[in-house]
């Protein structure tokens, strides 16, 4: 079993779950005990020290006042992108001596998104959409949602009662069952024709009931289509390109497949050059270019990402802090959503020039996207192309935490 570093429980931008964790666990917040287990046994933490890179330090000791633990909590988290080194005083299991042990001295057990002992890895993202659909079915049989001490740590209690007032509002019919369809693993292949590319089937309106996992249903026999995410980057597609981006073909320098053309058409990508980037692998450096993409070009990104992203559906975008965001994307959202960029940034040989894929980065008003074409079969020419995303404040999310009064949204 792996050890956790400095690097992990610090608060990472990208990946800030493990620090959320680590400093909870310290200060005994959001239902969290004190224990690690380590290289030396299993040890009760009382703080932990930190230094951070302009030379200053702090300790973070655990107080009998919650409201402390939870301001020294958030500073933590705050500073976390500037520290340098981290120690944690606290006893061993049967020792009454005080011993202070580095971080990477801490084993990365499940709850930091190690492997479980005796078990496989826990996936977070089908753990959430578990347990949305658990505590969907409670709140349906009327039970009670929030535990004695009102906080419903884990159980999304506040974010189902709102999910089924507004979905119930929106159909005009109260919510009767729920159902879990993302056992569906519904295929949405690429497609293309001359100057189209799309996911299909060719309409975004289709792609809600393609997207759910979970569909709530109404007394009115309605349905209401709710698409579950987890964590910070997500993704619209991810789709294979081993028949469409050929090694014959692109052995030549040149595509001629329609599709193939069409997708590197979509986001400005010279062919030569992507052809390049895989056939001359580890013999040379390629270049990050701006591009300024034509109507033609635009057109063809538009009608890709419209149909990547779909409409009719509810967002569940589950947080590491227990907190959940929502939006519907409606018709007209979707039109905001797909809206193609001017200019893309295309990272040959990805960002350091050298490597077997080639990725673009651009943005629209409500998603920072970033496209990558490579193979993931651990061969060198492209076997899918993967569209992430990140989602931007404009799109009007809701977040819905446990302490969120819902009454006044």
């Amino acid at each position: 079993m792996a050890n956790l570093s400095n690097k992990e429980v610090a608060n990472r931008p990208d990946k800030p779950e493990s620090a959320i964790t680590f400093i909870s666990k310290i200060l005994k917040l959001e239902g969290h005990g004190s224990d690690f287990k380590t290289d030396d046994g299993l040890f009760c933490a009382d703080s932990v020290a930190v230094t951070y890179k302009d030379g200053s330090s702090q300790i973070y000791k655990r107080s009998t006042k919650k409201a402390l633990n939870i301001q020294l909590a958030k500073e933590y988290i705050e500073r976390g992108p500037l520290v340098k080194s981290i120690n944690i005083t606290g006893k061993l299991f049967g020792s009454k001596s005080t011993k202070v042990l580095g971080v990477i001295k801490f084993i990365k057990t499940a709850e930091f998104g190690g492997q479980p002992s005796g078990g496989k890895k826990i996936n977070r993202g089908i753990k959430f959409e578990n347990d949305f659909f658990a505590r969907l079915n409670h709140g349906l049989e009327g039970k009670q949602l929030i535990n004695e001490n009102n906080n419903g740590i884990g159980s999304y209690a506040t974010a189902v009662s709102y999910i089924l007032r507004e979905t119930s509002l929106m159909k005009k019919s109260p919510a009767d069952s729920v159902e879990d369809t993302g056992g569906r693993n519904t295929s949405r292949p690429i497609r293309a024709s001359e100057g189209s590319l799309y996911i299909a089937p060719n309409d975004h309106t289709q792609h809600g009931a393609l997207l759910s996992d979970i569909d709530v249903h109404h007394i009115s026999g309605q349905t209401s289509h709710l698409s579950l995410k987890y964590g910070a980057t997500l993704t619209f597609m991810n789709a294979g390109v081993g028949k469409t981006l050929t090694e014959k073909e692109m052995k030549t320098g040149a595509i001629t497949n329609i599709q193939g053309k069409n997708i590197l058409a979509a986001f400005g990508i010279d062919e030569a050059m992507f052809c390049d980037v895989f056939n001359e692998y580890g013999n040379k450096k390629f270049p990050s270019i701006k591009t300024t993409l034509n109507t033609n070009q635009r057109s063809l990104c538009r009608n890709l990402l419209s149909t990547g992203v779909g409409s009719g559906y509810w967002m569940v975008h589950g947080q590491p802090d227990n907190s959940v965001h929502f939006y519907y994307m409606s018709a007209a959202k979707n039109k905001t959503a797909s809206s193609p960029p001017t200019e893309v940034l295309i990272n040959y040989g990805g960002s350091r020039g050298n490597g077997k894929r080639v990725d673009v980065q651009f943005s629209n008003t409500y998603f920072d996207f970033k496209l990558n074409i490579r193979n993931k079969q651990r061969g060198l020419y492209p076997s899918h192309i993967m569209l992430d995303y990140t989602t931007k404040p404009a799109i009007g999310k809701i977040p819905i935490t446990n302490s969120t009064n819902i009454t006044n949204l």
